[in-house]
């Protein structure tokens, strides 16, 4: 067992590496670039570092609770900012936490997807480049920032793992945590219906529980929210005042068309990631196991039906097995000679985009 967890870190460890470097080459450009601005930016998130955009929200109810942060705080769910602060208790800073945290949990999370695509090909060759693809995709730069996706993402993987193995007990400790760290980890319970489905006529107490496992997560934040601030709809209201109401999927895609041939580059970009994540989740359909493209498709079918497409690209992250049929996708005989490359060249323009505050990651 040992050796196997060597090779999968072995694996992730290259890649990890890698993404960090592009990261942190990105940050210095950018930096440098806005200090020779005049006048400077009114709106500058690089001044944040690894901690842009939402890891400063996950900073502050790290640091103060929700009850101590703005109402938009309810949206960000609670997992996440309290391992932040219970690293800040040993470090005395949440912010420097979260990020150690995520980079480690980074880590682990590659090496459990080499794993499960291990387990799900038999092939070394599409581990390796599913590892990589999912450390300098477009959107991955993320996994280097304050973000609770990397967090999300090793749940997520050792949750199909242990389903897997059948292990129902640890399948339903894993939901129930994913549930905490993100709304979309109810998802998974379609998954895990799956496994326990293919599993035999048996259905122990446990198979049962890892099903509503990860839905009871989420709801245990509503709960919470209403004994602690008299709303138990105040994370799903801010994360619509975020999103927007839910949309037909196609009538949604028109409409980015239409925007983006007038102008928005914005609605254009999501338009085009949009058709990769369709493409994705019907090659997850046809070539991976039922209990992975159980998560992929609905998972799918949510990004793109959201009034507001800003960050899709790094919530399609959470969805992990669209990574597996990328790479099994990329496998064909020209793709992985130049696919990484075009990968980590999209994801550095990405990072700067975010660090100067044009792109939402």
């Amino acid at each position: 067992m040992r050796s196997r967890w060597t090779t999968d870190l072995r694996a992730a460890l290259p890649s990890w590496i890698e993404a960090r470097l592009y990261v942190a080459a990105t940050l210095i450009v950018t930096n440098a670039i806005i200090d020779r601005l005049e006048p400077p930016p009114a709106f500058s998130p690089v001044e944040d570092g690894l901690l842009a955009w939402d890891g400063r929200w996950y900073e502050l109810i790290a640091e103060r609770g929700y009850t101590g942060s703005d109402d938009p705080a309810t949206r960000f769910f609670p997992l996440w900012p309290l391992l932040g602060r219970f690293g800040g208790w040993i470090s005395g800073h949440p912010g420097v936490s979260l990020v150690v945290l995520a980079n480690i949990l980074a880590l682990i999370a590659g090496a459990l997807l080499h794993r499960l695509v291990m387990a799900e090909t038999g092939d070394p060759d599409t581990a390796r480049l599913a590892v990589r693809l999912m450390a300098i995709s477009p959107p991955s730069f993320v996994l280097v920032l304050a973000y609770s996706e990397p967090l999300f993402l090793v749940l997520g993987l050792a949750m199909m793992l242990s389903l897997q193995s059948r292990r129902w007990w640890t399948s339903a400790l894993l939901g129930y945590l994913a549930g905490l760290t993100r709304p979309v980890a109810s998802l998974l319970a379609a998954s895990a219906a799956m496994a326990v489905w293919k599993s035999g006529k048996e259905r122990p107490l446990g198979s049962l529980v890892a099903v509503a496992a990860a839905p009871l997560g989420a709801l245990s934040f509503l709960a919470w929210s209403s004994f602690s601030l008299d709303d138990w709809s105040a994370p799903v209201d801010s994360q619509r005042e975020l999103r927007g109401g839910a949309h037909e999927p196609i009538s949604r895609l028109i409409r980015a068309f239409w925007r983006g041939v007038h102008g928005d580059s914005g609605e254009l970009l999501h338009l085009f990631a949009a058709l990769a994540i369709i493409l994705l989740a019907a090659v997850a359909v046809r070539r991976l196991s039922p209990m992975l493209w159980a998560y992929a498709v609905p998972s799918a079918l949510l990004l793109i039906a959201a009034d507001n497409l800003n960050s899709m690209e790094r919530y399609a992250l959470a969805a992990f097995p669209l990574v597996i049929a990328a790479a099994i996708v990329a496998r064909g005989p020209k793709l992985p000679t130049w696919l990484p490359t075009v990968s980590a060249v999209a994801m550095s323009s990405l990072a700067m985009l975010a660090f100067n505050g044009v792109y939402v990651p």
